[in-house]
């Protein structure tokens, strides 16, 4: 097999919990070691971080724009690899990661831009986010993601998320590197924009990476509300649905305060969003049902709290930014 140079990228920001984790996993790949470089590029970290990167043979750049986007740009401009693998700071690769993306890349078709794997659940992370992980397995929980759902089937899919990515480093190039406005969903911006010009995302199983969820309510909520609000920005850049599924909550939210509102009149509407919330609470209850017979546990059943909360905030997030516009 030939070995093309590969840079692996990583985005950082006070990740001092999980960093050290991180890089000795990339530094263990069984890729050869000459034909491959860790670039991680810290956001200005405000704790131990830079201080735990500094001590392992890895080049160290700092952001001073401090997101991830400007990160990742940063990486790309500094590599020397005609190929980029990005993942994160909170992530540990699997010992044969980088070689499982070079092959597949190596022997995929000339149109696929990007190859990469799913985002695995670490067993010894807190209850909470070890929930939040199996429920975003789930329809409900993803909308059917490939990436998020850790399909067990190599398929080609609308975009890869960047945890877990490997790019043709000219084409970031030649389609205008990471938009740097977008603090959040800069990785599927990047992925439509490559896709619009015909090239193709391969989703490859056996390539892991695995991935700390949100550990509490609070760190969780702020997420998904962020990500709801930078959806809209999506939206309003390309001029249509980047996800058929993302404005499914705030519609939901909508109609069901309009609902209410109108039920003051007509007692028919109060009845179908009565049907509806009962149909909603099925679906929730048998998503919750699913992970605690996934997790072994019945502390799975906190996917009843922790969906409706997910949507919740998603919703909110996109309607405070479309009030916003």
């Amino acid at each position: 097999m030939s070995y093309p140079f590969v840079s692996i990228v990583v985005g950082i920001r006070n990740e001092e919990r999980y960093i050290v984790e991180c890089i000795e996993s990339l530094l263990d790949q069984d890729y050869p070691k000459e034909f491959y470089e860790i670039i991680m590029v810290d956001g200005m970290s405000t704790d131990n971080t830079q201080n735990l990167v500094r001590q392992y043979p890895v080049k160290l750049l700092l952001n001073e724009k401090k997101n991830v986007a400007a990160a990742r740009n940063l990486g790309v401009k500094e590599a020397k690899g005609e190929y980029i693998a990005f993942t994160d700071g909170d992530c540990r690769a699997d010992k044969s990661w980088l070689s499982t993306l070079v092959n597949e890349m190596l022997n995929a078709p000339e149109n696929v831009a990007c190859v990469g794997g799913p985002n695995l659940i670490f067993n010894t992370d807190s209850l909470f986010a070890r929930v939040v992980g199996y429920t975003q397995e789930t329809f409900l929980g993803s909308g059917g993601s490939a990436q998020s759902s850790n399909s067990s089937e190599r398929k080609y899919v609308q975009s890869i998320p960047n945890c877990n990515a490997f790019y043709k480093k000219q084409i970031i190039e030649d389609i205008g590197y990471f938009d740097e406005t977008f603090v959040v969903g800069q990785d599927c911006d990047l992925n439509f924009r490559i896709g619009k010009k015909g090239y193709r995302f391969l989703y490859i199983p056996e390539a892991k990476v695995y991935h700390h969820r949100r550990g509490n309510t609070k760190s969780f909520s702020t997420q998904m509300f962020r990500y709801g609000s930078w959806m809209v920005k999506l939206f309003k850049k390309h001029k249509g649905v980047v996800r058929w599924y993302a404005f499914i909550p705030a519609f939901a939210i909508l109609i069901t305060i309009i609902g209410i509102a109108i039920s003051l009149k007509y007692s028919i509407i109060l009845k179908l969003l009565g049907f509806l919330t009962l149909l909603y609470i099925i679906l929730v209850s048998y998503t919750a049902l699913k992970v605690s017979i996934k997790m072994r546990s019945i502390y799975g059943l906190k996917a009843l709290f922790i969906l409706p909360l997910q949507h919740v905030m998603y919703g909110l997030g996109v309607i405070s930014q479309l009030i916003q516009r």
